[in-house]
């Protein structure tokens, strides 16, 4: 029944959001965003505190901007998300520029296959609808499935629309490997918590658990790695940024080239972070295993 509920609110709030254009969706989610932020107050305390260790150099002014910018973009890219089964691959195009477009397209031929990473990041669903479409080609995206089975159906709709293959993270070892095998791209974001026996790389000063699906893949499939992010550049338009992450010069143990690879990609991550730090989403736990993490090895449990 909870599920009915919910899915129910959701069709209202997805009905709503189709009555209006685009633009003014947008516009609408920035302003809802402020007010999250300023009258209800959504993890409020965490996302301050997140830049405040982030940015021990800035002033509280400052680090209230950044917090109340981020607010403005979480909300308009849920707002956005709601619409984007609504835009064509025509708008698409006249809305997102990819500079290093033919960059991107000969890294698809390397004959290996291809990893894509991106974040919590501007809009990372938009980002994600948007590659199959200015770059046609097999694409794999591995998801988190949604805890309600309706708006994970919606969501799973929205986000194959232009031919992407979906798979949850239980499987996506298995069948990830396998799309690299037959030259395919894969992506998946790469930004959040790992657990407490994650591989831990340094972000923003602190050691922060990390997934470690990304560098597996690459080192048992050989396939290059890039980092896609989509950066807001005003209402309709936005510019896919690429960055290569290098994957040469890994020496060591396995776990050793694990644990650098990691380090290698999260490094990219803060880089573009640190360039638009309101377009990335300070709301997440992204620490949360950190203060155990040194009392361990403090206690020498750690290496």
């Amino acid at each position: 029944m909870q599920n009915h509920i919910e899915y129910f609110f959701f069709r209202i709030l997805y009905l709503f959001v189709r009555l209006f254009s685009f633009k003014n969706i947008q516009q609408f989610g920035s302003k809802f965003g402020a007010f999250i932020f300023s009258v209800i107050g959504l993890r409020k305390k965490l996302v301050l505190n997140n830049l405040r260790q982030a940015y021990p150099e800035k002033s509280e002014e400052e680090i209230n901007t950044i917090a109340i910018a981020s607010y403005r973009n979480l909300f308009t890219a849920y707002f956005e998300i709601l619409y984007l089964d609504k835009l064509t691959a025509d708008q698409i195009r006249q809305y997102i520029s990819f500079p290093e477009i033919e960059k991107f397209k000969s890294y698809l031929q390397s004959g290996k296959g291809l990893i894509i990473l991106t974040g919590h990041y501007g809009n990372w669903e938009l980002c994600a609808l948007a590659v199959p479409v200015l770059v046609p080609a097999k694409y794999t995206v591995v998801v988190q499935k949604q805890r309600n089975p309706f708006v994970n159906d919606f969501i799973s709709s929205m986000r194959s629309r232009f031919g992407s293959k979906l798979i949850v993270m239980e499987r996506a070892l298995r069948e990830s490997l396998r799309a690299l095998s037959n030259n395919e791209a894969v992506a998946l974001i790469a930004d959040q918590s790992g657990p407490e026996s994650g591989i831990y790389a340094n972000f923003f000063g602190r050691p922060a658990s990390t997934h470690q699906g990304p560098v597996v893949f690459q080192l048992r499939s050989g396939a290059p790695m890039v980092m896609l992010m989509l950066v807001r550049e005003g209402l309709e338009k936005f510019r896919i940024e690429l960055e290569e992450i290098d994957t040469t010069n890994l020496v060591g143990t396995d776990e050793e080239k694990m644990k650098e690879l990691t380090q290698r990609h999260v490094n990219v991550l803060e880089k573009y972070v640190r360039l638009h730090p309101e377009h990335w989403l300070w709301m997440h736990k992204r620490w949360k295993h950190t203060e155990t993490y040194l009392k361990r090895k403090q206690e020498g449990a750690i290496l």
